[in-house]
């Protein structure tokens, strides 16, 4: 315990007092993290903390509540080595707007879900390069399966960084790691090679903040191996992209289109169709969805 205590305060740290309302942490946040024991993040109550690499270093964001009645606001925390210049990209990315208070539609179904479900925030997030490699684990298989994997490499080959939380390894430290020690980890052939192909990429291009969304999905499509689902996933979950659709997922179909249409089945085309109307706010609509927690039949 002593030793945890003296290796924090060795962080630099910056704060910032952030005026977002409406935020619903478990809604907003749930996603930003792979699984309930993600090692590298931490969602309690109306908290949430990140540990990533940042430029080349540890370093952490918290993002919580300040329960001050004339404030309604965010304390944003960040620590690392760049801790201020960390702490304005992700105030940065916070503030981007995500049309949520300009949200209308004719449907009159999805504005009540709209409404009964405040503080569903789509966020931009400085751990793109996270997010990227956990939508790359999730393809083509099971979530809790893609937990294990995530939680397995960053146990190996991470290491600990600030508020007691792992940071999952950097694009330099994946990028040598041998395609066996993936695959004896239990990951697949396809979706190993497709991690190190990203890791060596970023050797070269970085996915910063200031990127638009078409030219972050540009540089994400160039690596073999990522197709649209984790482009549009990346975009959705890791950028904020209120618009971002995403194709080729095995449940997703069934979700939107049973909600939107009441049918039991569902196709990518059908799915799109029905997104249609909502263009600009596909991906709010699909948050929504699976927010609402829809019980939808096989």
């Amino acid at each position: 315990m002593g030793l945890a205590v003296e290796q924090e305060r060795e962080w630099q740290t910056a704060r910032r007092h952030v005026r977002i309302f409406p935020v619903h942490f478990a809604r907003t946040f749930s996603m930003q993290r792979l699984g309930p024991h993600d090692p590298t993040a931490e969602l309690a109550g109306d908290c949430f903390r990140k540990a990533f690499f940042y430029r080349g270093a540890a370093a952490a964001v918290e993002i919580c509540r300040e329960h001050d009645e004339k404030d309604n606001g965010l304390l944003v925390s960040a620590f690392g080595p760049e801790a201020e210049r960390l702490l304005d990209e992700t105030v940065r990315g916070l503030s981007q707007d995500d049309g949520y208070a300009d949200f209308m539609t004719d449907d009159t179904g999805v504005l009540r879900l709209h409404r009964s479900l405040p503080g569903l925030r789509l966020l931009r997030v400085p751990w793109l390069y996270d997010m990227t490699c956990s939508a790359i684990l999730q393809q083509r298989i099971r979530t809790v399966d893609a937990m294990r994997d995530w939680r397995r490499i960053a146990q190996r080959y991470g290491l600990a960084g600030p508020l007691g939380l792992r940071v999952f390894p950097s694009a330099e430290v994946l990028a040598r790691v041998p395609l066996f020690a993936l695959e004896q980890m239990g990951i697949d052939g396809k979706r190993a090679r497709t991690l190190l192909k990203f890791a060596r990429e970023m050797a070269f291009v970085r996915l910063d903040g200031e990127l638009s969304f078409q030219v972050l999905r540009e540089r994400l499509l160039r690596v073999p191996g990522i197709g649209p689902w984790t482009a549009e996933s990346v975009l959705g979950y890791g950028a904020g992209d209120p618009d971002a659709a995403i194709p080729g997922d095995l449940h997703l179909p069934r979700v939107v289109c049973y909600a939107l249409a009441g049918e039991p089945g569902g196709t990518d085309e059908r799915m799109m169709e029905l997104l249609e109307p909502f263009r600009g706010h596909r991906f709010r609509i699909i948050r929504l969805l699976y927010a609402a927690g829809l019980d939808v039949p096989w």
